[in-house]
């Protein structure tokens, strides 16, 4: 996969061309590898970036409620602040974003979510280029090229429930962490919910052990916290008791 990086503002280098996992111990990391991989090949597709932009870049109940969540969340990160959204996906947050006058940095490993998210922002301005606030690039969130503390808020907005193992949840929280010097925004599926319930029982019934958008008790989320020194400081359920989509506001310990 070749890098690529759009947009004036300066700073950061292009990711790794191979994706990395770093500290498990030496029984985990051929799983987690294979759980990590199969989440990038998934999304690093054309195709699926063109469909997640017809899907997700649209004014929908769900689209709006999440974005009123994030919003919350980012409620003392003033205007003029330097934000990152990673994984970016087809670019869906990156107009809100601009719109609280945020300077913003739209990163994905796919190059394909990241062109697709580039022309979406294009598009919906109707610019010719991009303006100085506004970049998008290749990155990996499992080992970013950004400086430490480069960023005043990052969000990662659904990709934790992709992650099975703590592992693979620690790391991407630790490589959030370091990247910025304010707050870390993430969602991630809860079991207080109708529809976690019905997932878990569908599971059950079906002898399946899934490894997918598993929902999972926020008890078992802090100890991940715990583990790369975050704690939550705010909750934004979607829709409390029905949906497992939360969001949480997280900072340094």
């Amino acid at each position: 996969m070749t890098p690529v990086e759009h947009g004036p503002l300066s700073g950061s280098s292009s990711p790794a061309a191979k994706p990395a996992i770093k500290e498990c111990e030496p029984g985990e990391h051929v799983q987690e590898q294979a759980y990590y991989l199969d989440t990038c090949a998934r999304f690093d597709r054309a195709e699926v970036a063109s469909e997640y932009r017809a899907r997700k870049n649209v004014s929908t109940a769900r689209n709006r409620r999440e974005w009123q969540c994030i919003e919350k969340a980012l409620a003392t990160i003033p205007s003029g602040a330097a934000v990152l959204d990673l994984p970016c996906g087809s670019g869906r947050l990156e107009p809100l974003l601009e719109k609280r006058g945020y300077r913003v940095t739209a990163a994905d490993y796919s190059s394909h979510m990241v062109d697709t998210a580039r022309a979406a922002y294009l598009e919906a301005s109707n610019q010719p280029d991009l303006l100085e606030h506004m970049r998008f690039m290749q990155q990996d969130v499992m080992q970013m090229n950004f400086a430490d503390g480069e960023f005043d808020a990052v969000i990662c907005n659904r990709l934790l429930h992709h992650y099975p193992t703590p592992g693979l949840r620690q790391q991407a929280l630790r490589e959030c962490k370091r990247v910025s010097r304010g707050i870390v925004v993430i969602s991630y599926f809860s079991n207080l919910a109708l529809s976690a319930l019905r997932f878990h029982l569908k599971n059950r019934f079906k002898s399946r052990t899934p490894t997918d958008r598993v929902p999972i008790w926020f008890r078992v989320l802090e100890q991940d916290l715990d583990a790369v020194g975050l704690r939550c400081t705010g909750t934004y359920p979607v829709r409390y008791g029905l949906s497992p989509q939360t969001y949480l506001r997280l900072e340094g310990c």
